[in-house]
């Protein structure tokens, strides 16, 4: 062993010894200018010994081509199996698995996982014993009368059991009708696993590339294993990147009369346009509930009066509860219904390379739109339907004959007169049936590879699929497909082989709003409940972190209240509640700087206490955090022009009567985004000054939900919020100071 150690020791030294020469002609004449084509030529031996020694130091220690391949092609598997290498490199491969001997392992498997699997099977294989005798129940009976029982049950059974499968995959429509649905079992073996978080139908994928998170009952794709954040930022620019948002509730409501309709559109999402109503254009925004405002989704209309609805799987139950108890029907689509999302200016032009069109409508109005290179020109809203066949008949993408010349502007008035929507489509996608129908005869692995392997088939002879897709325009970049369930796994699989596709997670799609500079749900809305459930989270799961670290490090909790009032973990609403509130007490005098910074003893008026120094406001503002009594209700809502006391709070012309009004009062607050003039950076929680004489809390003004550097722009920028009144919101720019820390950074302030 230590003679291999030595020996790769003397190689990687050998490799990293560069030889140079000590004289030079060049520079002989030190009084003379350097001669630039002399200096190179007799350097030309010692540049190329530098470039030796890289290409020998790259490769000193790799004795095997899957060593040397880029991060991105590296496979675990590629040390066994040559198909995880290139195939230009594979020959070598093979040469190498040949030259080594085969290493003897001892097997080590999981001995006590297989005993309790060894244990469930046999417990199950005793109840299947038991149930195939007759029950004990009716042993007092006669054969003839225990017949007639038996077929009686089976019977019942069978009149109650669910529809055949058309399929040999296991496909099929799972949907509740005015209740929710339980979720698919999945896999008998990976049952537990898939009880109280459901799998996507990209799990398995996902999971040997992506870290998983537990989120919302289901498992996520949070971000890739490979480091990404660069990659990623650039692959959002030029190229295209793919998520799958199938957890993501989607429900359909279905209801009576027109006149219910329009109003049910109108109560949801507030708009009454008749592109949006009649289901030419889809809505993507802010959904209601009793007029307040609960998350942003999709929403789709159609001519048979159903209303496709897409939230965030937070606010699905919330959202379904309200619907059924207003005597609508609905469906509970969560399982039956799936979506991916594509982000970038490439986006549509890859989607087009795995579509195949079983009809021709608005295949040429389809064409002309992946052949403009500015797809942000694309109305918001925009929606197609078609009719596609399965995407893996062919095995690698085929690029579609995009339009010459296609003017623009042209394109922009035939995506507003021309019937992009085909209702029938859209009634597939709704119906239960329909849904079912498309996994007919749903092809499986083996017979795509008996498929495949022929090589005089056509994809006639095997194509019958008929699947309904919806393809929406939801921001600037950003399109998303809709369809049924279990036809994403196949559409995703084909989508991440074309080139310019790179698929994403949870914290990408955080990273992309964030570029964009957009705020990202939950976190950047802490007046709604979602946002305000992170935020405390976020700040206990960061405090009980650190209170595991060791007493010698300065914990950022300590470092923080030494000069702040606000909690160090989280963005504190509660205090700077207070803290502006007791600002505008009835007794406090209107010249706030009156009042002594010195500390002195309490005075109190009964069990009030007397305020006669800013110490004393900071001590009640502290006192009003243990009167909180729910952690979990936001003490922030949105500013509201419509709002009398909103209007009267802006101006800066409203009063507090008591300290105990001031816990029963919300602030109103305006989202915001930052964005750093000089050098500094801007982290999660910190804070936003007015002035930069002191770092005084009664100078604080608002806090960043989300901030980090912008790669797009090259600086660091925040989203967040401050509170709603004139003398705030008119300035332009204001002070970031980063929690722990003393320094003062000079910010640009915009509100969104």
């Amino acid at each position: 062993m230590s003679a291999n150690i030595n020996r790769k020791k003397a190689r990687l030294y050998n490799s990293r010894n560069i030889k140079a020469q000590t004289t030079d002609s060049s520079i002989e004449n030190k009084g003379e200018k350097l001669s630039i084509p002399n200096f190179l030529e007799t350097r030309k031996f010692e540049i190329k010994s530098f470039e030796l020694s890289q290409l020998n130091s790259k490769n000193a220690l790799s004795t095997r081509i899957f060593q040397s391949l880029p991060r991105t092609l590296r496979r675990r598997a590629a040390s066994h199996n040559v198909k995880r290498i290139p195939k230009r490199l594979r020959t070598r491969a093979l040469r190498e698995m040949n030259s080594t001997g085969p290493i003897k392992k001892l097997p080590r498997g999981r001995k006590l996982y297989k005993l309790q699997v060894k244990t469930r099977l046999l417990k199950v294989a005793g109840k299947l014993k038991e149930m195939k005798q007759i029950p004990e129940s009716n042993s007092n009976l006669n054969i003839r009368k225990q017949y007639k029982l038996l077929s009686k049950q089976l019977k019942e059974i069978s009149s109650t059991a669910p529809p055949k499968l058309n399929n040999t995959v296991g496909s099929r429509d799972i949907v509740g009708v005015n209740k929710l649905t339980n979720p698919p079992s999945g896999n008998i073996k990976y049952f537990k696993r898939q009880r109280d978080f459901v799998w996507l139908p990209t799990h398995i994928w996902h999971a040997k590339r992506f870290k998983m998170i537990k989120k919302h009952e289901y498992q996520i794709p949070y971000t890739p294993t490979q480091k990404c954040f660069k990659s990623m930022s650039r692959q959002g620019r030029n190229k295209a990147i793919v998520f799958d948002t199938s957890y993501y509730g989607t429900m359909i409501v279905e209801l009576d009369s027109e006149q219910q309709y329009k109003q049910t559109m109108y109560d949801l999402i507030k708009t009454k346009s008749n592109r949006v109503i009649s289901g030419e254009k889809s809505y993507y925004g802010w959904i209601y509930i009793d007029s307040q405002p609960i998350c942003q989704g999709y929403v789709l209309g159609n001519t048979s009066r159903q209303i496709i609805i897409r939230v965030y799987p937070s606010v699905y139950k919330q959202l379904f509860n309200h619907i059924t108890s207003q005597n609508l029907s609905v469906q509970d689509c969560r399982y039956a219904l799936g979506s991916i999302e594509l982000s970038g200016p490439s986006g549509l032009s890859s989607l087009s390379k795995i579509l195949q069109f079983n009809s021709q409508d608005n295949l040429e109005l389809w064409k002309q739109l992946i052949s403009v290179q500015d797809t942000d020109l694309i109305p918001i809203g925009t929606t197609f339907t078609f009719d596609i066949q399965d995407p893996r008949i062919y095995k690698t993408p085929r690029k579609l004959n995009k339009s010459n010349n296609v003017n623009v502007y042209d394109l922009i008035i035939s995506l507003s007169s021309k019937k992009l929507v085909d209702p029938e489509i859209v009634n597939q996608l709704c119906q239960s049936e329909s849904r079912n129908n498309s996994y007919k005869d749903q092809l499986s692995n083996k017979d795509l590879g008996r498929f495949h392997v022929n090589l005089h088939s056509k994809p006639q002879d095997i194509s019958t699929s008929h699947i309904p897709v919806i393809i929406s325009k939801l921001t600037n970049s950003k399109w998303t497909i809709i369809l049924p369930w279990y036809w994403v796994l196949p559409f995703w699989l084909q989508l991440v082989k074309v080139r310019d596709v790179k698929p994403g997670g949870y914290l990408q799609i955080n990273q992309m709003n964030f570029e964009n500079q957009q705020p990202s749900f939950p976190q950047d809305f802490p007046w709604i409940k979602d946002g305000w459930i992170n935020n405390e989270i976020v700040g206990q799961a960061s405090l009980f972190k650190a209170k595991k670290l060791p007493k010698s490090q300065v914990k950022l909790h300590d470092s923080e209240f030494k000069m702040s009032i606000f909690d160090a973990y989280k963005c504190d609403w509660h205090s700077l509640r207070n803290l502006i509130h007791i600002q505008h007490l009835r007794d406090l005098p209107k010249d706030l700087n009156s009042l002594k910074n010195t500390v002195n003893y309490a005075s109190f008026d009964n069990t009030t206490r007397k305020i006669t120094s800013t110490h004393d406001m900071i001590q009640i503002v502290r006192s009003l955090i243990q009167e909180i009594e729910d952690d979990y209700d936001p003490v922030v809502e949105l500013y509201n022009t419509s709002n009398p006391s909103h209007v009267q709070f802006h101006k800066n012309e409203y009063t507090i009567d008591t300290i105990p009004m001031i816990v029963r009062t919300k602030l109103p607050i305006i989202p915001v985004k930052i964005t750093l003039l000089n050098e500094g950076t801007i982290t999660n929680n910190a804070r936003i000054y007015i002035k930069q004489e002191e770092t005084s809390d009664f100078n604080v003004i608002g806090f960043v939900t989300t901030g980090g550097i912008n790669l797009r722009q090259g600086v660091f920028i925040g989203i967040g919020a401050i509170v709603a009144q004139a003398k705030f919101t008119n300035i332009k720019q204001v002070y970031i100071r980063n929690v722990g820390q003393s320094k003062l950074y000079l910010a640009k302030l915009d509100l969104i």
